[in-house]
């Protein structure tokens, strides 16, 4: 049956109300159905699409390194991932920071103090958790080189992942890769705004893409053309550190202000505050999800679930996961009652003076208000 203009239409009112509440729930239909691919292509005309909403989940570090190789060869490749999977399978699409190679050879391009390689087999587990894309824009995706970078692609690429922030060449790692959900087209960039700077990419070298201003707007701007939402990635700010510096306010407020529909923060390892601007949600750090480390300052982190339509953000919940690996062993776990009120009230203190002291959280992690269509009234 072919439906009219304005059978079409009103069928995107009768949508829109369904897709609201599918998106309070987070249990749209996910595409686990569908191989996971990079889509490059067009946004298709308000009138053919599908008013349904995107569901992401957004983890924070992922680094298979270190003293969580041990545990995997022990207790195989799905158990850091095995009591947080369900807050990333309902999702649409998941997102998390791949912070080191996946290599099973190589050699140290860059001596530093830290240095991390995964074995490439262990994407198996990063696929079957559920992750559909992975930034690759960090300091530590080239410890192994141009070599390491290559095997971490061809690891990814033959799992269908998608991914972004990094690549052969400057031009490559700078591209967006594009994923048709739900009718809509979406857009992911990854930037690098952390040293060692021969980790950036060059015309003719392999590494990260690291932003200057033409060339933000110039990704922006092609996002825009080409897809219906934009989601940035960026790894910044310094470690440990609870709040963002200057500099990472200053990015993020531009980058919204070219088009970008949600900014994304890795690096810092902690928490940072979030951040309503112009109606659209900054994560200034993610912190960590699974770290191959044991940190005194890494004890608390958190998943976003975060729900987009064409026109931005519908909802989005903060998900507390406790990541201190002396007590959870690499893996994190949810937390609950008081502890997870505690670290959402912690998140509320490093919020407020992003919101001009506003609080933009409830004590059950809900982002408020809807600020969308208050913003267009302005």
């Amino acid at each position: 049956m072919f439906l009219s203009i304005p059978a079409i239409f009103l069928y995107q009112i009768v949508l829109l109300v369904s897709s609201i509440s599918a998106a309070e729930e987070f249990m749209v239909t996910s595409l686990a159905e569908e191989p996971r691919r990079p889509f490059l292509g067009q946004g298709l005309p308000f009138y053919q699409k599908l008013v349904m909403p995107v569901n992401i989940a957004v983890a924070g570090d992922l680094m298979l390194g270190s003293w969580i190789v041990e545990k995997v060869e022990t207790e195989g490749v799905d158990s850091p991932y095995d009591s947080t999977r369900s807050l990333l399978l309902p999702a649409d699409v998941a997102v998390a920071n791949l912070e080191a190679p996946l290599a099973d050879n190589g050699s140290l391009f860059v001596e530093k103090q830290y240095t991390f390689k995964v074995p490439t087999r262990f994407i198996e587990g990063i696929v079957n958790a559920g992750f559909d894309v992975l930034t690759l824009a960090n300091n530590h995706i080239l410890d192994y080189g141009c070599g390491g970078l290559t095997q971490t692609l061809a690891a990814v690429k033959n799992a269908g992942i998608a991914w972004c922030g990094a690549g052969v060449n400057r031009e490559a790692a700078c591209a967006p890769v594009m994923l048709e959900v739900n009718g809509l087209v979406l857009a992911f960039v990854g930037f690098s705004m952390t040293y060692p700077d021969d980790f950036w990419a060059t015309a003719t070298r392999c590494g990260t893409c690291h932003p200057d201003e033409e060339m933000l707007f110039d990704i922006i701007s092609a996002c825009e053309m080409n897809a219906d939402l934009t989601i940035v990635n960026v790894h910044w700010g310094t470690e440990k550190k609870s709040a963002p510096n200057p500099y990472q306010i200053e990015m993020a407020h531009r980058l919204i202000d070219l088009g970008a529909d949600l900014v994304l923060g890795h690096h810092p390892h902690v928490l940072q505050g979030l951040e309503l601007y112009r109606g659209k949600l900054i994560a200034y750090s993610m912190g960590n999800y699974i770290f191959g480390s044991i940190s005194e300052n890494a004890k608390t982190s958190m998943i976003l679930q975060i729900a987009l339509d064409m026109n931005g953000l519908l909802s989005a919940k903060a998900l507390p996961i406790h990541v201190y690996n002396a007590v959870v062993k690499f893996q994190p776990k949810i937390l609950r009652g008081d502890d997870k009120k505690a670290v959402l009230e912690e998140l509320r203190v490093l919020s407020r003076p992003l919101n001009s002291g506003r609080d933009i959280l409830d004590l059950e992690g809900n982002i408020l208000p809807a600020t969308r269509f208050a913003q267009q009234i302005k």
